[in-house]
């Protein structure tokens, strides 16, 4: 899976840029601010539809233009593809190979990727949010009926909580409703709770000897914490139940795997509480790296890396330990500012894009 063309129009600080003859390895090289990251964002946005800068979709178009457009070609064991985004004011358009998509379930993860960002880096520290924000983008590459899923469940808490408002504000509604939809609760709830517990069984079977490779003799796994682990739905709905009074209470639902998180287990003990930043770098960095491991092992897909100013995170002999443990067959995508954070081998096998200067080999 290989991205050969990017295409942009109008986006972020790109008036009309086109890169191409991407190879396996590639660094793009630049000072900040000058648009490094903004390549890998248009990657990222062309397999997810999203960005990993923003949540706010205009404000990747170029100031002072009311749109932008992103063209991608890649090719996956076959013919070339290309994959269009294009938005303004009205909305996003998405496009394969010339057909406007109507769903974008359908238009997501044509091609798969996994990010690591200083950003990135910060996911023990981060919110639970953000840690579910983290297993849903990473699972829906693997499993589209996930997405789904997590839309209906999503849809219901909605529903329900505003149903709890009124009941909260009023007092004296039926509340039969919330028996019914509670049972649509569990059942959506359930699915996703086991899609999300078997993705980081199987990143604790590789996280540890990958992690061993920076930091030799320790044990790190990853907790699944979840209201859900009980994985029973005649228990869940009681737990429901019981908790009813409560959650018209306070106006929401209480109980759920809306309320999920991760928790990174160091040598015993919670690795957020007891390990240096320095340490924590380098847990999520294992962490992707399984990721990599997880795609290619147990799906066979050669998933995109997307490496964004990650070697100023990272001394040498850890930036090096990256590129022994991965297939030769993954597209690699680096930002750097300096050249000297890359080892001179890594350097003689990829593409250098400078921005600073003109496009070299």
């Amino acid at each position: 899976m290989n991205i050969t063309k990017i295409e942009l129009l109008n986006f972020r600080n790109y008036t009309k840029k086109i890169f191409d003859n991407f190879t396996n390895l590639n660094i793009i090289i630049g000072k900040n601010g000058i648009g490094k990251t903004s390549i890998l964002e248009a990657i990222y946005l062309g397999s997810l539809a999203k960005s990993f800068k923003t949540n706010i979709e205009t404000s990747v178009i170029k100031e002072g233009q009311s749109f932008y457009k992103l063209k991608i070609t890649y090719f996956d064991y076959g013919p070339k593809k290309n994959i269009e985004i294009y938005l303004d004011k009205s909305g996003k358009k998405t496009k394969i190979n010339g057909k406007l998509q109507s769903k974008l379930s359908d238009f997501i993860s044509q091609y798969r990727i996994i990010l690591l960002s200083p950003d990135e880096l910060k996911l023990i520290k981060s919110s639970p949010n953000t840690r579910r924000n983290y297993l849903n983008i990473e699972i829906s590459q693997l499993h589209k009926e996930y997405i789904y899923y997590l839309n209906n469940y999503n849809n219901l808490i909605k529903n329900k909580n505003d149903f709890l408002k009124k009941l909260m504000i009023n007092g004296n509604l039926d509340d039969r409703y919330l028996d019914v939809i509670d049972q649509k609760i569990v059942s959506e709830g359930l699915k996703i709770y086991e899609f999300r517990k078997k993705y980081i069984d199987s990143i604790n079977d590789n996280i540890n000897s990958i992690f061993n490779k920076y930091v030799s003799n320790q044990n790190l796994y990853i907790k699944y914490e979840s209201d859900y682990e009980i994985n029973d739905s005649e228990k869940l709905l009681k737990i429901l139940k019981k908790n009813r009074k409560k959650e018209i209470n306070i106006g929401m639902t209480d109980f759920g795997v809306h309320r999920d998180d991760l928790s990174f287990i160091y040598n015993g003990n919670s690795a957020k509480e007891y390990s240096s930043q320095g340490t924590q770098k380098l847990i999520v960095l294992a962490m992707k790296l399984a990721e990599v491991k997880i795609f290619i092992n147990k799906y066979n897909i050669y998933p995109i890396l997307l490496l964004d100013d990650l070697f100023s995170e990272l001394d040498m002999k850890n930036r090096n330990n990256i590129f022994k443990s991965l297939d030769d067959n993954i597209q690699i995508f680096i930002t750097t500012t300096d050249l000297k954070n890359i080892n001179k081998n890594i350097i003689k096998k990829a593409k250098i894009y400078n921005l600073d200067e003109k496009v070299k080999k």
